[in-house]
């Protein structure tokens, strides 16, 4: 069984309550809160989304949870996330430690979080949209024109 440095899993995209993933973590969950953390979200073309840690960061929304069977938990979200414990520098995704406050009651806990490289992120390239207001899900219902805005 692996170690993990916190309980505390912060998620923001597939993971979501309601939304298309969350089925394969429901039965582990634990304990489940909103939650926010400081960084920049953005869409890729491919509907997914990612946090990237840039200046002015700004907030994302997601939800914070701690699971029975961590394990079985982590390797699902590994997966999704494009995130290997055994090559992390190979991964697409980060897994890593950032304080996050649990809403409405203002608590902090570390949590792990997935994030995408700064060094690896080019909004241009990528045709990556800022998901303004860091909430994906109200992102993703948003009505929106066609064309990226950088």
């Amino acid at each position: 069984m692996a170690d993990y440095p916190t309980p505390y899993v912060f998620v923001y995209d597939v993971f979501l309550k309601d939304a298309v993933k969350h089925v394969q973590i429901a039965p582990y969950i634990k304990t489940w809160s909103r939650a926010e953390m400081s960084g920049k979200l953005y869409q890729l073309p491919t509907g997914l989304p990612v946090v990237v840690e840039e200046e002015p960061a700004g907030k994302v929304f997601g939800e914070v949870m701690t699971f029975e069977a961590m394990d079985e938990v982590m390797e699902i979200i590994d997966s999704q996330e494009g995130y290997r414990a055994d090559a992390p520098q190979n991964s697409r995704l980060l897994r890593e430690i950032r304080e996050v406050t649990l809403t409405p009651g203002g608590e902090k806990v570390k949590a792990l979080v997935y994030l995408l490289p700064k060094e690896k992120f080019n909004a241009k390239d990528m045709y990556a949209v800022h998901a303004h207001g860091g909430d994906w899900r109200k992102f993703v219902m948003m009505p929106r024109f066609d064309g990226y805005q950088h």
